[in-house]
Protein backbone atom coordinates (compact mmCIF):
# COMPACT_ATOMS: atom_id res chain seq x y z
CA UNK A 1 0.00 0.00 0.00
CA UNK A 2 0.94 3.33 -1.05
CA UNK A 3 2.30 5.62 1.89
CA UNK A 4 3.38 9.53 1.49
CA UNK A 5 4.49 12.03 4.18
CA UNK A 6 2.24 13.97 5.08
CA UNK A 7 2.39 17.36 7.61
CA UNK A 8 -1.08 18.28 9.39
CA UNK A 9 -1.78 20.47 12.20
CA UNK A 10 -4.89 20.69 14.29
CA UNK A 11 -6.05 22.73 16.55
CA UNK A 12 -7.53 20.95 19.41
CA UNK A 13 -6.92 23.45 22.59
CA UNK A 14 -10.98 24.23 22.10
CA UNK A 15 -12.32 20.10 23.07
CA UNK A 16 -9.40 18.63 24.63
CA UNK A 17 -10.44 19.38 28.07
CA UNK A 18 -14.06 17.98 27.21
CA UNK A 19 -15.72 14.70 26.45
CA UNK A 20 -14.99 14.75 22.95
CA UNK A 21 -15.43 11.30 21.94
CA UNK A 22 -18.83 10.74 21.85
CA UNK A 23 -19.48 12.89 24.51
CA UNK A 24 -18.63 9.55 25.95
CA UNK A 25 -15.63 10.33 29.45
CA UNK A 26 -14.92 6.67 29.75
CA UNK A 27 -14.42 6.18 25.84
CA UNK A 28 -12.72 9.95 26.35
CA UNK A 29 -10.83 9.02 28.77
CA UNK A 30 -9.53 5.31 27.46
CA UNK A 31 -8.58 7.29 23.61
CA UNK A 32 -6.73 9.95 25.64
CA UNK A 33 -4.84 7.07 27.59
CA UNK A 34 -3.60 5.35 24.37
CA UNK A 35 -2.46 8.88 22.87
CA UNK A 36 -0.09 8.77 25.61
CA UNK A 37 1.53 5.50 24.74
CA UNK A 38 2.13 6.33 21.62
CA UNK A 39 5.43 8.46 21.61
CA UNK A 40 7.35 5.79 23.60
CA UNK A 41 5.77 3.17 21.78
CA UNK A 42 6.19 4.44 18.44
CA UNK A 43 9.92 4.55 19.29
CA UNK A 44 9.90 1.03 20.01
CA UNK A 45 8.33 0.29 16.59
CA UNK A 46 10.46 2.92 14.20
CA UNK A 47 13.68 1.07 16.64
CA UNK A 48 12.43 -2.70 16.05
CA UNK A 49 11.85 -2.44 12.11
CA UNK A 50 15.02 0.03 11.83
CA UNK A 51 16.94 -2.73 13.24
CA UNK A 52 16.68 -5.38 9.79
CA UNK A 53 16.97 -2.28 7.26
CA UNK A 54 20.48 -3.49 5.97
CA UNK A 55 19.20 -7.44 5.95
CA UNK A 56 16.16 -6.68 3.57
CA UNK A 57 15.19 -6.47 -0.01
CA UNK A 58 15.91 -1.91 -1.43
CA UNK A 59 12.42 -1.78 -1.95
CA UNK A 60 11.92 -3.13 2.05
CA UNK A 61 14.22 -1.10 3.05
CA UNK A 62 12.40 1.93 1.26
CA UNK A 63 8.86 0.97 2.99
CA UNK A 64 11.05 1.09 6.37
CA UNK A 65 11.99 4.73 5.86
CA UNK A 66 8.20 5.96 5.39
CA UNK A 67 7.41 3.69 8.13
CA UNK A 68 9.31 5.66 10.07
CA UNK A 69 8.32 8.90 8.64
CA UNK A 70 4.90 8.50 9.06
CA UNK A 71 5.22 7.20 12.91
CA UNK A 72 7.68 10.10 13.52
CA UNK A 73 4.86 12.19 12.63
CA UNK A 74 2.66 10.78 14.90
CA UNK A 75 5.13 10.65 17.63
CA UNK A 76 5.61 14.33 17.10
CA UNK A 77 1.37 15.30 17.00
CA UNK A 78 0.89 13.09 20.20
CA UNK A 79 3.48 14.52 21.99
CA UNK A 80 1.78 18.01 21.38
CA UNK A 81 -1.60 16.09 22.17
CA UNK A 82 -0.45 14.59 25.39
CA UNK A 83 1.18 17.86 27.15
CA UNK A 84 -2.11 19.44 26.21
CA UNK A 85 -4.13 17.29 27.94
CA UNK A 86 -1.97 16.93 30.76
CA UNK A 87 -1.73 21.25 31.08
CA UNK A 88 -5.48 21.20 30.54
CA UNK A 89 -6.58 18.68 32.98
CA UNK A 90 -4.03 18.34 35.59
CA UNK A 91 -2.89 15.12 35.03
CA UNK A 92 0.74 13.80 35.90
CA UNK A 93 2.21 13.75 32.23
CA UNK A 94 5.59 11.74 33.60
CA UNK A 95 3.46 9.38 35.88
CA UNK A 96 1.51 8.33 32.99
CA UNK A 97 3.81 7.77 30.28
CA UNK A 98 5.86 5.92 32.65
CA UNK A 99 3.34 3.44 32.99
CA UNK A 100 4.10 2.85 29.75
CA UNK A 101 7.27 2.94 29.82
CA UNK A 102 7.59 0.23 32.68
CA UNK A 103 6.04 -2.41 29.89
CA UNK A 104 8.60 -1.51 27.38
CA UNK A 105 11.46 -1.66 29.33
CA UNK A 106 10.94 -5.33 29.42
CA UNK A 107 11.66 -5.40 26.20
CA UNK A 108 14.81 -3.91 25.57
CA UNK A 109 16.45 -6.34 27.72
CA UNK A 110 19.40 -8.82 26.98
CA UNK A 111 17.07 -11.37 27.17
CA UNK A 112 14.71 -10.10 24.33
CA UNK A 113 16.32 -10.34 20.60
CA UNK A 114 15.80 -7.83 17.69
CA UNK A 115 13.53 -10.42 15.95
CA UNK A 116 11.12 -10.59 19.14
CA UNK A 117 11.11 -6.92 19.28
CA UNK A 118 10.02 -6.88 16.05
CA UNK A 119 7.43 -9.65 16.67
CA UNK A 120 6.12 -7.20 19.45
CA UNK A 121 5.85 -4.57 16.60
CA UNK A 122 3.96 -6.59 14.44
CA UNK A 123 1.70 -7.68 16.85
CA UNK A 124 1.15 -3.69 18.03
CA UNK A 125 0.83 -2.28 14.72
CA UNK A 126 -2.16 -4.87 13.63
CA UNK A 127 -3.86 -3.93 16.98
CA UNK A 128 -3.31 -0.14 15.91
CA UNK A 129 -4.66 -1.02 12.24
CA UNK A 130 -7.52 -2.72 13.65
CA UNK A 131 -8.59 -0.04 15.62
CA UNK A 132 -7.61 2.35 12.74
CA UNK A 133 -9.69 0.92 10.05
CA UNK A 134 -12.62 0.81 12.68
CA UNK A 135 -12.74 4.48 13.16
CA UNK A 136 -12.66 5.25 9.63
CA UNK A 137 -15.60 2.92 8.87
CA UNK A 138 -17.35 5.12 12.04
CA UNK A 139 -17.26 2.29 14.58
CA UNK A 140 -15.87 3.92 17.60
CA UNK A 141 -16.07 7.62 16.72
CA UNK A 142 -19.13 9.69 16.11
CA UNK A 143 -17.88 12.92 16.80
CA UNK A 144 -17.13 15.64 14.41
CA UNK A 145 -14.45 17.65 15.68
CA UNK A 146 -10.54 18.27 15.34
CA UNK A 147 -9.43 15.82 17.72
CA UNK A 148 -11.57 12.90 15.68
CA UNK A 149 -9.92 14.58 12.84
CA UNK A 150 -6.38 13.70 14.49
CA UNK A 151 -7.54 10.02 15.40
CA UNK A 152 -9.08 9.52 11.43
CA UNK A 153 -5.46 10.86 10.25
CA UNK A 154 -3.24 8.60 11.99
CA UNK A 155 -6.02 5.44 11.62
CA UNK A 156 -5.42 6.07 7.83
CA UNK A 157 -1.41 6.09 8.24
CA UNK A 158 -1.71 3.04 10.80
CA UNK A 159 -3.63 1.53 8.11
CA UNK A 160 -1.69 2.70 4.78
CA UNK A 161 1.45 1.11 6.82
CA UNK A 162 0.00 -1.96 8.54
CA UNK A 163 1.86 -4.39 6.44
CA UNK A 164 5.67 -3.42 7.05
CA UNK A 165 6.53 -5.00 9.85
CA UNK A 166 4.38 -8.30 9.36
CA UNK A 167 6.46 -8.61 5.74
CA UNK A 168 10.18 -7.44 6.95
CA UNK A 169 8.71 -10.18 10.08
CA UNK A 170 8.51 -12.50 7.60
CA UNK A 171 11.51 -11.95 5.37
CA UNK A 172 13.57 -12.89 8.30
CA UNK A 173 12.52 -15.93 9.00
CA UNK A 174 10.16 -14.81 11.90
CA UNK A 175 8.49 -17.61 13.60
CA UNK A 176 4.82 -17.30 13.50
CA UNK A 177 4.27 -19.33 17.14
CA UNK A 178 6.09 -16.35 18.50
CA UNK A 179 4.26 -14.00 16.55
CA UNK A 180 1.45 -14.99 18.20
CA UNK A 181 2.61 -15.77 22.01
CA UNK A 182 3.36 -12.14 21.39
CA UNK A 183 0.43 -11.43 20.63
CA UNK A 184 -1.39 -12.49 23.24
CA UNK A 185 1.16 -11.03 25.77
CA UNK A 186 0.65 -7.57 23.99
CA UNK A 187 -3.05 -7.58 24.19
CA UNK A 188 -2.97 -8.08 27.56
CA UNK A 189 -0.43 -5.54 28.56
CA UNK A 190 -1.60 -2.79 26.32
CA UNK A 191 -5.06 -3.24 27.63
CA UNK A 192 -4.38 -3.19 31.39
CA UNK A 193 -2.06 -0.31 30.98
CA UNK A 194 -4.67 1.60 29.46
CA UNK A 195 -7.72 0.95 31.27
CA UNK A 196 -5.64 2.02 34.59
CA UNK A 197 -4.61 5.22 33.07
CA UNK A 198 -7.81 5.93 31.65
CA UNK A 199 -9.51 4.97 35.51
CA UNK A 200 -6.96 7.14 36.92
CA UNK A 201 -7.87 9.88 34.59
CA UNK A 202 -12.07 9.34 35.42
CA UNK A 203 -11.10 9.70 39.17
CA UNK A 204 -9.08 12.78 38.76
CA UNK A 205 -11.88 14.70 36.82
CA UNK A 206 -14.68 13.05 39.63
CA UNK A 207 -16.06 11.18 36.47
CA UNK A 208 -15.19 7.64 37.45
CA UNK A 209 -18.31 6.97 39.90
CA UNK A 210 -21.21 8.40 37.56
CA UNK A 211 -23.88 6.18 36.67
CA UNK A 212 -22.90 7.76 32.59
CA UNK A 213 -19.80 6.58 33.10
CA UNK A 214 -20.28 2.81 34.75
CA UNK A 215 -22.97 2.32 31.41
CA UNK A 216 -20.41 3.11 28.91
CA UNK A 217 -18.20 1.22 30.54
CA UNK A 218 -20.79 -1.34 30.21
CA UNK A 219 -20.79 -0.84 26.39
CA UNK A 220 -16.38 -0.52 25.94
CA UNK A 221 -16.73 -4.36 27.33
CA UNK A 222 -20.00 -5.93 26.74
CA UNK A 223 -22.03 -4.85 24.36
CA UNK A 224 -21.53 -6.01 20.33
CA UNK A 225 -21.28 -2.15 19.31
CA UNK A 226 -18.60 -1.54 21.74
CA UNK A 227 -14.94 -1.17 21.30
CA UNK A 228 -13.73 -4.53 22.10
CA UNK A 229 -16.32 -6.72 20.36
CA UNK A 230 -16.39 -4.53 17.06
CA UNK A 231 -13.21 -5.38 16.92
CA UNK A 232 -12.76 -8.73 18.07
CA UNK A 233 -12.88 -10.72 15.01
CA UNK A 234 -10.45 -8.72 13.34
CA UNK A 235 -8.05 -9.18 15.91
CA UNK A 236 -8.93 -12.57 16.14
CA UNK A 237 -8.22 -12.84 12.16
CA UNK A 238 -4.18 -12.30 13.33
CA UNK A 239 -4.25 -16.36 14.05
CA UNK A 240 -5.59 -17.39 11.41
CA UNK A 241 -3.14 -19.87 8.86
CA UNK A 242 -3.22 -17.88 5.81
CA UNK A 243 -2.71 -14.41 7.84
CA UNK A 244 -1.40 -11.47 5.45
CA UNK A 245 -2.38 -7.78 6.70
CA UNK A 246 -2.25 -6.32 3.25
CA UNK A 247 -5.34 -8.09 2.55
CA UNK A 248 -7.13 -8.15 5.85
CA UNK A 249 -9.27 -5.12 5.68
CA UNK A 250 -8.88 -4.63 2.10
CA UNK A 251 -12.67 -3.65 1.48
CA UNK A 252 -12.28 -0.19 3.25
CA UNK A 253 -11.99 2.54 0.17
CA UNK A 254 -9.41 4.67 1.95
CA UNK A 255 -10.01 6.94 -1.28
CA UNK A 256 -12.11 9.79 0.45
CA UNK A 257 -9.57 9.80 3.84
CA UNK A 258 -6.43 9.77 1.36
CA UNK A 259 -8.38 13.05 -0.20
CA UNK A 260 -9.50 14.84 2.91
CA UNK A 261 -6.14 14.17 4.62
CA UNK A 262 -3.70 14.64 1.82
CA UNK A 263 -4.32 18.31 2.03
CA UNK A 264 -4.34 20.72 4.64
CA UNK A 265 -8.12 21.47 4.79
CA UNK A 266 -9.03 19.78 7.71
CA UNK A 267 -7.01 21.62 10.28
Amino acid sequence: MTMIKRDPSFELQKHLSSNWANDDAFLTAVFNALSLSFPKGEKFFMNSVRAFKDEVSKEMSEEIRMFCIQEATHTREHIKYNKLLCELKGYDLEKFESMFEKSLEKSYTDKVDNKTRLAITTAMEHITATMGASILMGKLLKSDNPIVDMWKWHSLEEVEHKSVAYEVYKSINGSNKVLRIVMKLALIDMGRNTIRIAIRMLKHDKQFWKLSTFKSMCKFFFSSKGALRVNYADYKSFFDKDFNPEIHGSDLDLTPWKERFDTNQFV
